[in-house]
């Protein structure tokens, strides 16, 4: 199969995904970026940690496009490269993830931690207010 080439990124807001569809509380994206996959484990940590795991997490974006990377000090040409990380493109208004059964405190709590770990601006809301 032939390796996926890099995406450029966009700025439109993204209709579909900005909904929240399984939780209460959802985490969406105020601008558009590259996320990494250790980037949302970190998160995901970080919530089952605080959380002491008795809610329902739901990660809504998958990490679908490779990164490539040639060895140093290779020749040019000879294909792409090796596949060293699987990224996904986040657009504006797109929810990252959701969570349940968390009261409303702790939420406010951990997307104070969480919004440093992410390379993105974030942005909290629930089914019925929004929290900037």
């Amino acid at each position: 199969y032939r390796k996926k080439y890099k995406k450029k990124l966009r700025n439109g807001i993204n209709k579909f995904l900005g909904q929240i569809q399984f939780g209460f509380y959802g985490v969406f994206a105020l601008e558009s970026g590259v996320l990494l996959e250790n980037q949302l484990e970190v998160v995901r940590r970080i919530l089952s940690r605080l959380t002491k795991r008795l809610s329902k997490i739901f990660i809504r974006i998958s990490f679908f496009q490779p990164l490539t990377k040639k060895p140093l000090k290779s020749r040019m040409g000879k294909g792409v490269g090796v596949i060293k990380k699987w990224v996904s493109y986040i657009k504006k208004g797109m929810f990252i993830l959701e969570v349940s059964s968390v009261s409303t405190k702790l939420i406010l709590f951990i997307y104070k931690k969480i919004k440093y770990q992410m390379p993105i601006r974030l942005g909290l809301t629930s089914r019925y207010l929004l929290i900037k």
